[in-house]
């Protein structure tokens, strides 16, 4: 006994405290319990998997978070439990996100290929069940409109809602939604919401039998705050968890408050609560790209239209992404040695998609933008993933350039650009359906002759030299291909990550996409591509982890900064 004793005492000297690692080493070896483990699926319920995300606690109760990359979860997923200690080593640790932080650290670890985990049970005793941080009832108004701040908050519970199926203005799916109020020591009292599937886990009918013969005292954790219609609530979905009469002295603060009465908890059937607001869109019509053409911007609805194309040709001089700011997603523009937003002065920045291509439906041809998760969806591939790719290459990425000739279903609006200029630039809302690679493209066919107007809306082709621009057949009379966007323009890229320049021979748009010329044209472009990725990767950090209400709080710049903060054993 006293062997092992030792023996676990000389393993623990060669462990490290959270609160001691530090991105200047990769040596480091933890033992840490896995509090919290979720994945992430871009706030919505049936999504693939972008990262599964955990809170680690230590000995000390020194919390962190990590993260498990969409190229890691398959083999390093099954190795980890919520509740269970492990031993980790050969990960990295990197500075913490700027948004979504579950827990307050400057730094983070992310778990590679080349990361060991060993469950290390013999330790479990020796490292708490959960950390949290409380907020304060009255000060929970104050955050409203931090979308990015995630809150912890213990109180008595006295309702419970049946959970009931929603639709939400943002979404095009049904979710559901649970509704639970608590009261904190001061009598006062906060709504929140837990959605999907954390709506569904939450056992009302054993907290309900609980709460009809003692007090249920809970801490949620990992909720953020929204206002919808002039009501503050709590919004809790992924990354929340909760802590049901935990043994903890916040939670014996609470008891001792009752001084020993309590009333029993409500339930609240379905029939009695109010519903979210139904989605208040109606359905996009599907249009051509001529009818649309004839409609001016200013009359286009809301909603959009739908449309079928399919992608003819990409612009090589166009960039397909752009640093975007973590605050209002606008480009940021370089400033020494990182990016600075024009806008709100903002210097936290990120990379996102900016996929512009030229599609047809065989009566005109448009500019299509796909921005940020669009992108993502498009190329299925995390665009962090594409830059490191090709780094170093003046190609277009074979994953961007093997779209030519795809064909997919979409409800579009119009872009700022088409205010201002005739020809049209369409952002892609929603990608509907993917038909899949198409043996012809739609050829354009004019009834009448084309203006000198129209010539000079001829486009580059995917492959086709830098030099100047040749005129097309009177024939094939396509919109041009704007170099810029004026909502988004593109960016001056890092030295890291030089402009993409083309360097493939001429993909000419005399020959029609069927003809046997035209297809040895295509089948050269598309040597170079390896494969199609078929996962989702990491989610973009400016995106809500969350399902909001039918109204999106404003975003605002003030920090949050929440009282009390305890590690329970």
């Amino acid at each position: 006994m006293i062997f092992l004793l030792l023996s676990l005492q000389e393993q623990m000297s060669a462990i490290s405290m959270l609160k001691d690692i530090h991105p200047r080493s990769r040596h480091w070896v933890i033992c840490t319990r896995v509090s919290r483990m979720w994945d992430y699926r871009g706030g919505v319920d049936d999504g693939d998997i972008r990262h599964v995300d955990l809170v680690l606690l230590d000995a000390e109760g020194t919390a962190i978070y990590a993260e498990i990359g969409s190229d890691n979860i398959k083999d390093k997923k099954p190795l980890l439990s919520e509740g269970k200690v492990y031993r980790l080593n050969r990960f990295r640790v990197l500075k913490s996100k700027p948004s979504y932080r579950a827990v307050d650290s400057e730094f983070m670890i992310e778990m590679t290929c080349h990361t060991l985990i060993e469950e290390a049970s013999a330790y479990e005793p020796t490292i708490p069940l959960y950390t949290y941080r409380l907020t304060k009832f009255p000060d929970l108004p104050v955050l409203v409109g931090e979308t990015k701040h995630f809150v912890d908050i213990i109180g008595l519970i006295i309702e419970v809602a049946d959970a009931i199926p929603v639709q939400l203005s943002t979404h095009n799916r049904s979710t559901t939604r649970r509704a639970i109020t608590l009261r904190d020591t001061s009598n006062y009292q906060i709504k929140l919401h837990l959605w999907g599937e954390r709506a569904s886990e939450f056992d009302a009918d054993e907290v309900y039998a609980i709460g009809q013969k003692e007090p249920v005292v809970a801490i949620f954790v990992g909720m953020l705050m929204k206002s919808y219609k002039g009501e503050h609530s709590l919004s809790g979905n992924t990354a929340c968890r909760w802590y049901i009469n935990p043994d903890v002295p916040e939670t014996h603060d609470v008891l001792h408050s009752l001084h020993g009465s309590f009333e029993p908890i409500q339930r609240i059937p379905i029939d009695d609560q109010t519903p979210v607001a139904q989605a208040a869109n109606p359905e996009a019509q599907h249009r051509t790209l001529e009818e649309m053409f004839s409609i001016s911007p200013y009359d286009f609805p809301l909603e959009g239209f739908r449309c079928t194309v399919t992608v003819s040709r990409i612009d090589p001089l166009v960039s397909w992404c752009f640093p975007s700011c973590n605050r209002c997603s606008k480009t940021t523009l370089p400033d020494g040695v990182g990016y600075k937003c024009p806008h709100c002065k903002c210097t936290g920045s990120k990379f996102k998609y900016k996929i512009c291509l030229m599609a047809t439906d065989g009566t005109d041809e448009a500019e299509f933008v796909f921005f940020g998760d669009m992108g993502r969806r498009l190329v299925r591939k995390d665009v962090r993933m594409l830059m490191r790719s090709y780094r170093t290459t003046d190609a277009i990425p074979s994953e961007i350039a093997s779209l030519v000739s795809q064909k997919y279903h979409l409800t579009i609006n119009v872009t700022s650009k088409c205010f201002k200029k005739p020809q049209r630039s369409y952002e892609v809302k929603c990608i509907h359906c993917a038909y899949g690679r198409q043996t012809t493209i739609p050829t354009i066919r004019k009834t009448s002759s084309p203006s000198l107007d129209d010539t000079a809306k001829a486009v580059l082709s995917i492959g086709c030299s830098s030099g100047p621009l040749k005129p097309h057949k009177a024939g094939d009379v396509h919109i041009s291909l704007p170099q810029d966007l004026e909502d988004t323009p593109p960016p001056k890229l890092s030295p890291k990550l030089p402009m993409l320049k083309n360097k493939q021979p001429p993909f000419s748009t005399e020959h029609p996409a069927g003809t046997n010329q035209g297809r040895n044209v295509r089948r050269q472009l598309l040597m170079s591509s390896d494969s199609t990725a078929q996962g989702s990767d990491k989610h973009d950090d400016s995106l809500d982890d969350t399902l909001a209400h039918g109204l999106r709080a404003p975003t605002t710049s003030s920090s949050n900064v929440p009282s009390g903060g305890h590690t329970s054993a």
